[in-house]
């Protein structure tokens, strides 16, 4: 995705290569241009059009370009349409409409919702000349603008819907099955079904297919391999389409939306969910019913968060301390599973030691000294989690560690620490906090001017 940035830099050689009249740079140029998605045409466009008209901008002044504009070249014309001069990308309009390049017709529907009336009278009668799924890509994507919805409904009655529903653009997609979705019967349906990849169109086309035959849509939708087919299954079928074992199958289901799906409408026949995922685990041991006990509220015995924990699976160790009995695991327990070679079980150890009350700085010594750089993010998790002064001293530590990801991680939460906690971080800084601060920003690798901010807010200026 280009960023505003690369647009400006994009729009600035662009203009140095119309402006200053480099050919080869220009055929470069127009390449690039022309291979653009639309959504980064778009960004282009509005870069270029939302910048100040009289001062240098990405596309320079309106007068550098009255000399060029007429030249003749499609690229030239094309970043003219694009100028923050509305008298300029009228003109530039105006020699678009008698192009015939592939380009043109992007470049009309970016005018065609122009928010100048001038511009719009020359760009929209151009464009319904050149019927182009790539232009009408653009148009769908502005039909939000206040002029979108006029030129997307002169544009689309142009076109075979039917001949879209193959389009490359999703949006073009989506806007064809608009109008011929509701006439597709359940073969059209099927076949679609099987070559679709937009997740909104395949929940569309499901909901089609059980619409116009629940039961052969239930027979190939209730075991594929997409969340929406199954889902669909399970929220739009009647009761009648369900055996007791097609919907205790769903409810292991790998998509927490789809158990959810399942437990529903197992109630609704009558049966408790929860009684089924805990005879299911307690006669098979089935991982997938793990889920099941915790999202219906269920938890391990002491016993059984024992055994789980002291398991091989790192999936049983991370259920153990999720479905721990009342009260949670101890304190010290959740410091020895930091040390765990399970990342999942020492994220999950993590977050629960944050919130156990009484937990201080250095109680995470031995993981933040340790030579697994899990460990390490465990002890600067749980760091930061505890707020104030504690957040500030754990991740400059974390600034001087090896671990790459560490790293990176610190300095992102440090520059968000410094722009919404910094001012209102009102705890009384304690004299082992403030040494350990200023030891850290005598070693730490950071700008001049975020050391000095730090001191500042620090008091130890």
């Amino acid at each position: 995705m280009i960023t505003p940035y690369e647009a400006d830099d994009a729009l600035r050689g662009i203009r140095h290569a119309c402006v200053e009249g480099d050919p080869a740079a220009r055929g470069e140029l127009l390449a690039w241009l022309e291979q653009l998605p639309a959504g980064e045409l778009m960004r282009l466009e509005e870069r270029g059009r939302n910048g100040p008209r009289w001062v240098a901008g990405p596309l320079g002044v309106s007068s550098a370009w009255d000399d060029v504009v007429g030249r003749g070249d499609l690229l030239t014309i094309c970043a003219a349409s694009m100028h923050p001069d509305g008298y300029l990308r009228e003109r530039a309009s105006r020699l678009l409409a008698d192009r015939e390049e592939s380009l043109v017709a992007r470049c009309l529907a970016l005018r065609a919702v122009d928010h100048v009336p001038q511009v719009r009278r020359v760009a929209l009668p151009a464009l319904v000349q050149r019927p182009d799924p790539a232009a009408l890509a653009l148009l769908l994507r502005m039909r939000k603008r206040v002029h979108g919805p006029a030129a997307l409904a002169a544009y689309g009655e142009l076109f075979d819907t039917r001949e879209l529903l193959g389009a490359s653009d999703p949006l073009v997609r989506r806007f064809a099955y608009e109008q011929e979705l509701a006439g597709m019967d359940s073969s059209e349906v099927e076949m679609r079904l099987g070559t679709e990849t937009d997740q909104w169109l395949r929940r569309r086309l499901a909901e089609r297919w059980m619409a116009v035959d629940p039961a052969l849509a239930k027979g190939q939708l209730v075991g594929s391999r997409y969340v929406e087919g199954r889902l669909m299954v399970l929220l739009d079928g009647t009761d009648d389409l369900f055996e007791r074992g097609e919907l205790e199958e769903r409810m292991l289901d790998r998509s927490r939306r789809v158990r959810a799906a399942a437990c529903w409408r197992y109630r609704r026949a009558g049966y408790d969910p929860a009684s089924y995922y805990r005879a299911r685990w307690e006669a098979d041991g089935v991982d997938a019913a793990l889920d099941g006990l915790r999202e219906t509220g269920q938890r391990f015995d002491a016993v059984e968060a024992q055994r789980a924990l002291a398991s091989d699976d790192q999936r049983l160790r991370v259920a153990a301390l999720r479905l721990w009995p009342e009260g949670g695991p101890p304190k010290e327990l959740l410091l020895t599973l930091l040390a765990d070679p399970s990342s999942a079980v020492v994220k999950h150890a993590a977050r629960l030691l944050a919130a156990t009350p009484g937990i201080r700085y250095d109680d995470v010594l031995a993981a933040a000294v340790s030579e697994e750089p899990n460990q390490r993010r465990a002890a600067w998790r749980l760091r930061r989690e505890l707020g104030g002064w504690n957040r500030l001293r754990a991740d400059l530590e974390a600034l001087q560690d090896p671990d790459e990801k560490l790293l990176l991680a610190a300095k992102q939460d440090l520059a968000i620490w410094l722009e919404f906690r910094a001012a209102n971080t009102y705890q009384p800084l304690l004299p082992s906090e403030r040494e350990a601060i200023r030891a850290h920003l005598d070693r730490v690798d950071l700008p001049r001017g975020v050391v000095d901010l730090l001191k500042f807010h620090t008091g130890l200026r």
